[in-house]
């Protein structure tokens, strides 16, 4: 178990170097601006990977993160209504709205149908508050490279404002709301189990499903104001981790956060690398993570 706890710690160091070195320029001004890129990286693959992993447990589904959920579709729907309202500078109050009313919806679905279902109930609300937001992007008058951005994710929002505090901010409520959701740990594990088994163990499945929720809305709505959507992460750190044999208690939950943190770094440093661009880490991401997730949903 050492030797793979190890093996993940070392490919998110080596992600790290990648994309400080990652491009076909490099100076100390460059290394400086990719220095921020490296934070946002880590704190959004943590973020997504680690509440993909929760989300998985509660709801007993491996095809469940924030993403397939509709969680991130919801939290843009908000930088959007954040746009159209002239108040563009408090997009991550207007994203914990918008992520909070998919959570509603969810919690709410839970009541009335299989845990199983939830996420093809998730897939819908995230292509539906997408698309309202794309209209709202575009009555607001929002520049399309807004727009694109906010719906497909990039580490590189910050280089032109240098807000190295609220970077700051993302990090210590990522931090302190992750911490908070290891804590239960035992208790996602036993609802993963089923109802019955959890109720013997002495857990509530409903209060367990309404915790890791309400903890992966806000976290992941935090993340989508800052940099935008970004797709699959929970999906695949999750399995690439039960691959390694590591399948429960706090290790699965915050190496899961490890490994979306090295998906994330490796994706956005191996697009500006070798496509000679700067694509959006949401669009390599996509790339790698639909045809993952189709493989799931075909695997017996």
């Amino acid at each position: 178990m050492a030797s793979r706890k190890l093996l993940v710690l070392s490919v998110l160091a080596f992600a790290v170097l990648f994309e400080l070195v990652a491009g076909r320029v490099f100076s100390l001004h460059i290394l400086l601006l990719r220095g921020i890129r490296v934070l946002l990286g880590l704190v959004a693959g943590m973020v997504l990977g680690s509440t993909g992993a929760a989300l998985q447990r509660v709801y007993n589904n491996p095809l469940a993160d924030g993403y397939i959920l509709g969680i991130s579709g919801g939290a843009v729907f908000g930088v959007a209504l954040a746009e159209i309202t002239r108040m563009p500078q408090l997009d991550f109050l207007w994203a914990l709205l918008g992520s909070a009313l998919v959570g509603i919806l969810l919690v709410a679905a839970v009541r009335r149908t299989s845990r199983l279902l939830v996420p093809v109930m998730g897939i819908g609300l995230g292509m539906f508050f997408s698309s309202v937001a794309i209209l709202l992007f575009m009555m607001a008058g929002v520049e399309a490279s807004r727009t694109f951005y906010a719906l497909w994710g990039t580490l590189g929002r910050f280089y032109e404002y240098g807000d190295l505090p609220l970077i700051l901010l993302l990090s210590v409520v990522s931090a302190v709301g992750l911490a908070y959701l290891s804590l239960y740990d035992r208790e996602m594990d036993a609802v993963s189990l089923g109802e019955v088994e959890a109720l013997a163990l002495g857990y509530d499945p409903r209060i367990a499903v309404l915790r890791a929720t309400v903890v992966s809305a806000v976290l992941v709505a935090f993340v989508t104001a800052f940099v935008g959507v970004i797709g699959f992460v929970g999906i695949m750190s999750a399995h690439i981790l039960r691959g390694l044999g590591i399948r429960e208690g706090k290790a699965f939950y915050l190496l899961s956060g490890v490994v979306g943190s090295s998906l994330v770094l490796l994706s956005d440093g191996t697009g500006r690398l070798f496509l000679g661009i700067d694509p959006p880490v949401g669009i390599i991401m996509s790339i790698l993570g639909a045809p993952f997730f189709v493989y799931l949903t075909t695997e017996r």
